[in-house]
């Protein structure tokens, strides 16, 4: 039984909350509110306003206060920033976003001018060559990781020890802000796209020396852009695909790019409580609790974000309805064409593990959801 199976009884109401943490409907359940790319930009924008919002709250409480609380607007913004990078540009790459090739290219443009991504064209360019060849040395991606220090084969304390080095190594972010700033205002480009680059900080320039809101920009802004936003960015890639499964090779048969992507779905399943008594059954069930509101969801909030949960359907079909992608995998499943899905069940490290073939982490096989019988 799938984690999400061990979910079908729990009360009607919690389900929508249990379909978005974990990433998987409940079985027989039907789509009723139907995501699309301007639900999903949204929600981004949204994100980032509440963050950088909790950040202005935060500065006018008492230390005590402030810090728990920008803390949390900091991964706020940074988790909103990465929904409109990793979710909306990446599907302006594949010209999935706007009906034509324009409005793909102008929506990309707007939020990488305003996130210090890499333009349109050298965006498109290297993501599709990491399409043609995942996780080969020819893939950007796989450079990164090996940058930081990822490689196959740590045991679960080795991969813990790289993984605090890497979230706080200056070389690390060093090396992403200054690729960030060479390709926005150093880097041969389209004059109109580095136009926009210059154009924007000299408007936020101008602002700043206007209101002398210096300080508040620094935190509010730049500390989520850089030092979170890469974080994020670090985390989700390493779990992104199974980086070091084939090691490294160009040449690879379609079974085999499948196995590289996996369903990084969030949870644990329902603790079986038969034959406990009230009070065991009661801390059970709200330990389970805990840890889905507490651990899973802001995984999802801040990391795994969107449509990025099933990111095995995004390399088996592309072209799919992606705001809505959770539902689409399903009925895959239910239809038959399990074949080509694998997935993970558990938390960001779960997942990290299973993505970097840390020693006994493997993914499993998916499977059709179980029918529900008609109530």
């Amino acid at each position: 039984m799938r984690p999400r199976e061990s979910m079908q009884d729990l009360p009607r109401f919690t389900q929508p909350f249990l379909t978005w943490v974990t990433g998987v409907p409940r079985s027989g359940d039907t789509l009723r509110v139907r995501w699309s790319p301007a639900l999903a930009a949204l929600a981004g924008v949204a994100q980032t306003a509440a963050g950088i919002g909790l950040g202005v709250l935060a500065l006018t409480l008492p230390w005590f206060g402030m810090v728990p609380l920008l803390l949390f607007g900091w991964l706020t913004t940074a988790g909103g920033m990465r929904r409109l990078d990793v979710v909306l540009v990446h599907q302006t790459l594949h010209q999935m976003v706007t009906q034509g090739k324009s409005g793909n290219r102008v929506v990309s443009e707007i939020v990488t001018t305003l996130l210090w991504r890499p333009p349109y064209d050298e965006n498109r360019k290297e993501h599709l060559l990491h399409h043609a060849f995942p996780c080969s040395l020819r893939d950007g991606d796989t450079l990164y990781l090996r940058a930081t220090g990822a490689r196959p084969g740590m045991s679960e304390a080795e991969f813990r020890r790289y993984l605090v080095r890497a979230v706080f190594s200056p070389k690390h972010h060093w090396a992403f802000i200054s690729g960030r700033i060479r390709a926005n205002f150093l880097s041969r480009q389209p004059v109109y796209r580095l136009a926009m680059a210059y154009a924007c900080l000299a408007a936020t320039l101008t602002a700043l020396a206007l209101t002398g809101w210096w300080v508040q920009w620094l935190l509010l802004w730049v500390v989520p852009v850089t030092f979170f936003f890469q974080n994020q960015t670090l985390l989700y890639t390493l779990s992104e695909h199974r980086w070091w499964l084939f090691d490294n090779a160009e040449r690879l048969t379609r079974a085999q790019r499948d196995q590289l992507t996996f369903g990084r779905f969030c949870g644990e399943a329902v603790p079986d409580t038969r034959g406990l008594g009230a009070a065991r059954r009661w801390l059970a069930r709200s330990g389970w609790w805990a840890r889905m509101v507490l651990v899973y969801a802001p995984y999802r909030m801040f990391v795994l974000v969107g449509d990025t949960v099933q990111h095995d359907l995004h390399h088996v079909r592309p072209k799919c309805d992606w705001a809505n992608s959770s539902w689409v995998r399903n009925e895959d499943l239910a239809e038959g064409r399990a074949d080509r899905y694998y997935e993970a069940w558990g938390g960001l490290l779960s997942h990290v593990y299973v993505g970097n073939s840390v020693r006994g982490w493997q993914t499993q096989a998916a499977a059709a959801p179980t029918p529900v019988p008609a109530e």
